[in-house]
């Protein structure tokens, strides 16, 4: 998928889901020139193993925002904060597998992680998880 695509993608991640985050990423989308403060900021809670900071480092690395554009390492943060319970970082690893975001395309792992995001994510981010989990299964 091109980043273009991806880009657009985010922006229709349900607001409330975003806003959740307290990011910048949620008043604007994704395209908001995301400061070394805030990402040094991010940067450090993700390394120290907090999901939220782990989700929006995710978000900077596949928008290109701050960081250069790198799905991998979307990817990677993301996989971090599914692994720490973050429903939007389950439901952005899911999004990932299922598109080839810097990981092999996967629908099974895909849905897994959707079926975790429903589980454990808010009422907005469980209604994504479901509509990505009806779309596919």
């Amino acid at each position: 998928m091109s980043g273009k695509f991806l880009c657009a993608w985010l922006l229709l991640l349900p607001a409330t889901a975003m806003a959740a985050t307290e990011s910048p990423l949620a008043a604007s989308g994704p395209a908001t020139n995301i400061t070394p403060q805030v990402l040094a900021k991010w940067m450090a809670g993700a390394k120290n193993g907090y999901g939220p900071d782990q989700y929006r480092l995710g978000l900077a690395y596949a928008a290109g925002d701050g960081v250069p554009q790198n799905f991998h390492e979307a990817a990677h943060w993301w996989r971090k904060g599914a692994y720490n319970v973050n429903p939007q970082a389950e439901l952005m690893l899911g999004e990932a597998y299922a598109h080839g975001w810097g990981v092999p395309r996967n629908i099974d792992k895909a849905i897994h992680w959707w079926k975790a995001a429903a589980r454990f994510g808010s009422p907005e981010v469980a209604r994504r998880a479901q509509l990505l989990l009806d779309s596919f299964v």
